[in-house]
């Protein structure tokens, strides 16, 4: 299972003073406040907690279809300049975070024996007025093709609910896809299955 996140940091909603007063007490537990309050870089940390809490959540949630989004409840510990862990419940999501200085991208995936190959991009949306999901679906068309040996024609996206799903012409494949978009920025994240190369892909 996977899950992403992308939030552009030139959005006004992520500026200081871009969110609720009361945002940090409601979404934030005490460990991560204090993280934030250490920080020297409180605005961008806040989007970087926030990005792992999403994109774990969208894993979590297709494991069980019950989970609900209580941001509190996923709790965030950094563990590296672009890892992270989130754990909710009794579940831990390792998260592998892209920093840029205009976005933030999480990639939550569960772990596995072997592991599996999680494929991930972001992209700047093209001011064509093309509509972000799908541009979304589009640019992870296109970085998946090749890598699964197919001509981009031959790969669709389809929803399951709300849940993306990468279908080739004739039936479904085996790999869990993952699509987000904030402000100006797309992004998506794959799970493919160990037969493919088992290690984070470079963006």
């Amino acid at each position: 299972m996977v899950g992403n996140d992308v939030i552009d940091l030139g959005d006004p909603e992520t500026w200081p003073g871009g969110c609720h007063a009361r945002f940090d007490a409601r979404v934030f537990a005490a460990s991560e406040r204090a993280t934030l309050a250490a920080s020297a870089l409180p605005v961008r940390l806040r989007w970087i907690l926030w990005a792992a809490k999403e994109a774990a959540y969208k894993a979590a949630k297709k494991k069980d279809g019950g989970t609900v989004f209580s941001p509190c409840c996923f709790v965030v510990s950094l563990t590296g300049d672009e890892q992270a862990v989130v754990t909710h419940g009794e579940s831990r999501w390792p998260v592998a975070l892209d920093v840029g200085e205009r976005h933030v991208h999480a990639v939550a995936a569960e772990g596995g024996t072997p592991p599996c190959t999680v494929v991930a991009g972001v992209e700047r949306l093209v001011a064509d007025g093309t509509c972000p999901g799908a541009a979304a679906r589009a640019f992870a068309i296109a970085r998946l093709a090749p890598i699964l040996g197919l001509d981009a024609a031959e790969l669709r996206v389809v929803r399951d609910g709300r849940v993306p799903r990468l279908e080739r012409a004739g039936g479904a494949l085996a790999a869990d896809l993952s699509l987000s978009h904030h402000g100006r920025f797309v992004a998506f994240a794959c799970a493919l299955p160990p037969t493919q190369r088992a290690a984070w892909s470079t963006r």
